[in-house]
């Protein structure tokens, strides 16, 4: 079969492009012919179809008036997108196409373009764009649902969009025009990874066969759960809504359990020095961090933490720490309990409160027994719900589905 894979990003800023690459990795071991559709960028991978990329966007550069327009005008309907979609559809010559991320930067016009050549579509929802404009479902610090059931102008009020009144009406008229076009009503069937995610798409209307529950796959990584005195690991970005804030008061509760923080973020200097005010000498921000680096952090952890305090659908950062037999604690958010079985494969705690999450942190550190079992099963259900041929074989059902 020859697939199209189509991402508005062609390098890793997440987990959404850490499956969107795993993911055209194992098609191309299956035998399959993948080809790529996405953005120009200069931290772009390599792509044998990179020439018909699109233009660079950077919709947070600062722009004069006539580039705003221009960009707002790619933002609802791209005709680059549409025109050079169907140029590497004229080469590529896919059986299917498999959307992932492509509001904004590519936009619902490239739907248009595969529809008016009869190729049938799938889409893979990495987040709420359906019934958020903002994609988040996140503003002023707490979960927000006032848009949920089609009344996207509650975006404008709110500023929903990184706080602009502007970028918040455009996210608004994108939103409505293309439920009024109806341009994602013609792709065959949308995959969530969470049924958190089916759940809120399926309250916009979409009809159940519509929405088709697979989640995220994971290779086993190596088995560190012998390993599990260390401290608790953060991974992500460092921002208020991946509950950062709820973390540094939870290490000020809990000042015998050592956490270290991985990652990059607007707000990185900000909560630094938090932590200093705080005193908080159990925290220590060591970057960004990938690779043979990363492979050590989790290595020396006893478990990871998410402690998002927005919705999250099914957390990568999880499913690879249970691949690696590490335990999780975790904000009971969005899809995170269908991955983080409570007193299993690691904790739940309440989300947003910093109480709760350092009780679970002082539970798992206190517990060398305990979270090594833990730690071993979380790796047995990854092996077993979570590989890639469980998920390869699901797929292939899938796309099998929509070419008939």
């Amino acid at each position: 079969m020859r697939i199209l894979q189509v991402n508005k990003f062609f390098y890793v800023r997440g987990g959404s492009e850490r499956y969107f690459f795993d993911l055209c990795r194992l098609l191309e071991k299956r035998g399959h012919a993948v080809a790529h559709f996405s953005m120009k960028h200069e931290r772009n991978l390599p792509s044998e179809d990179s020439p018909f990329f699109v233009t660079t966007i950077d919709l947070n550069a600062p722009m004069g008036s006539g580039s705003k327009m221009r960009a707002a005008a790619r933002v609802i309907y791209s005709y680059e997108a549409r025109k050079r979609i169907a140029q590497v559809m004229d080469a590529e010559k896919p059986d299917i196409v498999h959307f992932h991320n492509i509001s904004r930067q590519l936009s619902p016009s490239i739907v248009d373009a595969v529809h008016s050549r009869g190729i049938p579509m799938v889409e893979t929802l990495h987040d709420l764009f359906l019934v958020c404009p903002a994609h988040s479902c996140f503003v002023d610090g707490q979960p927000c649902e006032a848009c949920t059931s089609g009344d996207f102008w509650h975006v404008v009020p709110k500023r929903c969009i990184d706080g602009s009144r502007g970028s918040s009406l455009l996210g608004c008229m994108e939103s409505y025009l293309h439920a009024w076009l109806g341009l994602y009503k013609k792709i065959g069937r949308f995959i969530a990874p969470s049924l958190f995610l089916k759940s809120r798409v399926a309250s916009l209307g979409w009809t159940a066969d519509k929405i088709v529950h697979l989640p995220y796959f994971v290779p086993l990584g190596p088995d560190y759960s012998r390993r599990t005195d260390g401290y608790v690991l953060f991974t992500g970005r460092i921002s208020t809504e991946k509950g950062v804030g709820t973390l540094l008061e939870a290490a000020g509760l809990a000042r015998a359990v050592d956490f270290v923080l991985a990652g990059e973020g607007p707000e990185l200097e900000s909560f630094k020095y938090q932590a200093r005010r705080l005193g908080l000498t159990n925290v220590r921000f060591v970057g960004y961090v990938k690779g043979d680096a990363l492979e050590r952090l989790l290595e020396g952890a006893c478990c990871v933490v998410v402690p998002s305090i927005s919705y999250e659908n099914l957390p990568l950062s999880i499913l690879e720490a249970f691949a690696r037999g590490k335990p999780a604690i975790a904000a009971d958010s969005g899809g995170i309990a269908e991955l983080v079985r409570d007193e299993v494969t690691g904790y739940l705690f309440d989300r947003g409160v910093a109480v709760s999450l350092a009780d679970a942190a002082e539970r798992i550190c206190s517990d060398h027994g305990r979270r090594t079992k833990m730690g071993r099963t979380a790796r047995e259900i990854v092996s077993r719900e979570y590989s890639p041929e469980s998920h390869y074989q699901k797929l292939m059902a899938i796309y099998q589905d929509v070419t008939r």
